[in-house]
């Protein structure tokens, strides 16, 4: 038995990815771009051998959910778990016609065999925003996801969230010295690699073990570089005297990302 992760693009771009075990899927944020993207994207999940079940959303940005994203939903009659708030800011900003395709839940849900928690993490102004942790029932044990996707802080109850993930996906979006030399409006509503690099370290220091795996994504197009999180984690690990025994995966910004199992 296993769980099985895949990001299919990450990014300001676009954002959506796939967490599946044996029985059923979910999406994670559904924002590929145009409706072409996104059906290729929803041909990913059928080509992972699973059926997506619902799509989870952290928030209204339209890189996350959209105009586009949701009329391909809505014809595939695949729903959209998010917060109230979250919801209706969808309506309000894409159309009260998408408001039987959005279930809500305030703290935690069931479906498909997967248990989903939220918390509110602290992003851009207006927009309410989610972070999720994910157990799926195995035959042995249980398997946990946890997804932090866009926030700029972290606080207690966020780490407790993530502690003891088998799977932790992290936003990593700015390193600090290329955003001092060439700048970019909005990264002050994102997590630095410094900061990825802290929470990661957070989370293992209240962890019975560490994750298996890492996927790092939201990536910024001018202030990071795919090798630059994985070198700012393992030198914080090393600052702190603490190994690293979990693996790093960097989303890449337009193309599916590395399938990751986890046993």
């Amino acid at each position: 038995m296993s769980i099985k992760y895949r990001s299919f693009c990450s990014g300001s771009g676009g954002n959506a990815s796939l967490l599946w075990n044996w029985a059923a899927g979910l999406l994670i944020d559904f924002a590929p771009g145009c409706q072409r993207d996104c059906r290729a994207a929803l041909k990913e999940v059928r080509l992972a051998g699973t059926a997506a079940a619902a799509v989870l959303v952290t928030h209204a940005h339209g890189d996350h959910i959209n105009a586009n994203s949701l009329k391909i939903l809505r014809e595939v009659g695949l729903p959209v778990l998010c917060h109230p708030e979250v919801a209706r800011q969808i309506t309000r900003k894409y159309g009260a016609a998408y408001a039987g395709l959005i279930k809500t839940f305030e703290r935690t849900t069931e479906i498909a065999g997967f248990t989903v928690s939220q918390a509110r993490v602290q992003h851009a102004p207006g927009y309410y925003t989610s972070a999720f942790g994910i157990t799926a029932a195995g035959a042995s044990r249980n398997y946990k996801a946890s997804v932090f996707t866009d926030l700029n802080a972290f606080t207690e109850e966020h780490l407790a969230l993530a502690a003891d993930s088998d799977l932790l996906v992290l936003e990593a979006n700015h390193d600090l010295g290329l955003l001092e030399r060439y700048g970019h409006p909005g990264s002050e509503f994102h997590l630095s690699n410094l900061q990825a690099a802290s929470f990661l370290h957070g989370v293992c220091a209240r962890s019975r073990r560490q994750p298996k795996a890492v996927a790092l994504g939201h990536l910024s197009e001018d202030c990071n570089a795919p090798h630059l999180p994985p070198a700012e984690i393992e030198a914080y690990f090393g600052k702190k005297n603490l190994p690293m025994k979990f693996k790093t995966h960097v989303s890449p910004r337009f193309a599916p990302g590395a399938l990751i199992t986890i046993k």
